[in-house]
């Protein structure tokens, strides 16, 4: 009993000791490059957090809260950027870190520490998407996609747009944060099926979706000049049949195929 107490508590004193640490002593390192470098500790840390739990769906929910959503953050956290730069003491900057939360615009006057924070909406009625766009940016994880937002997009299109143009670097950000997403999402595997080695489809399930959204943007753009207009209903059942058949090709089919529900970690 006391063995299996200490394999619980063992990781979460990992945690709060990881976030102490960018806590107390990162915030003194200048930002940029060299905060970076004194993160990498903290990154094979959150990458060995969900080993700790034989559990499936406990190493899939922490893979993806901590080891590529905290991670995210506290990366962006190096350059002075995401939602960490808002804290204002040590229990802000656990909540934010690990919680699909962010700190009020306009604080409540609640003497409640929890009354500072609002919960992040995770989704939006994706079954009312009327078009890849507005089911993977609008719709559906909201919280991972703004992450990738900030983290892929954004730097992607910026570093591009002086290059390829305004419209192009828009594109291609767009499909290299869903080839990330799905790299990531490779990895969220990873640990829910015990560390078997990734067949890529996942990957390739967000690449087909970056590569489909640009087509049909293309699409669209194409039919406007034509003066056509496509139903919304039928739009609703174009753009959700397609996620649903893909991602029970490439997503359902193989975590059925490869995952365990426990493995010796």
């Amino acid at each position: 009993m006391e063995e299996a107490s200490w394999n619980l508590i063992n990781p979460f004193s990992l945690l709060l000791a990881s976030l102490g640490y960018c806590y107390f002593l990162l915030t003194r390192i200048p930002l940029g490059i060299l905060r970076f470098m004194f993160l990498l500790p903290i990154f094979y840390l959150f990458s060995i957090l969900p080993w700790y739990f034989p559990s499936a769906l406990l190493r899939g929910i922490l893979s993806f809260f901590i080891t590529w959503i905290a991670s995210s953050k506290l990366l962006l956290f190096c350059f002075n950027q995401g939602p960490l730069v808002h804290c204002q003491n040590f229990l802000d900057f656990i909540a934010i870190s690990i919680l699909p939360m962010k700190i009020k615009a306009q604080p409540t006057s609640s003497r409640s520490t929890m009354g500072r924070y609002e919960p992040v909406q995770l989704f939006n009625k994706p079954y009312l998407a009327t078009s890849l766009q507005d089911f993977w940016g609008r719709r559906w994880n909201r919280y991972a996609s703004n992450i990738l937002r900030e983290t892929v997009h954004k730097p992607t299109r910026n570093m591009l747009t002086s290059v390829v143009g305004v419209e192009p670097a828009r594109v291609l950000a767009l499909i290299c944060s869903l080839v990330v997403s799905g790299v990531l999402h490779e990895m969220l595997f990873y640990y829910i099926t015990c560390g078997k080695k990734p067949t890529w489809e996942v990957t390739w399930f967000f690449a087909l979706q970056g590569l489909s959204m640009a087509f049909e943007a293309a699409l669209k753009k194409w039919v406007r000049t034509k003066g056509w207009t496509v139903h919304p209903l039928g739009s609703v059942i174009l753009t959700c049949g397609f996620v649903v058949v893909t991602f029970y090709w490439l997503l359902v089919l193989p975590v059925w195929r490869d995952g365990r529900n426990s493995c010796d970690c």
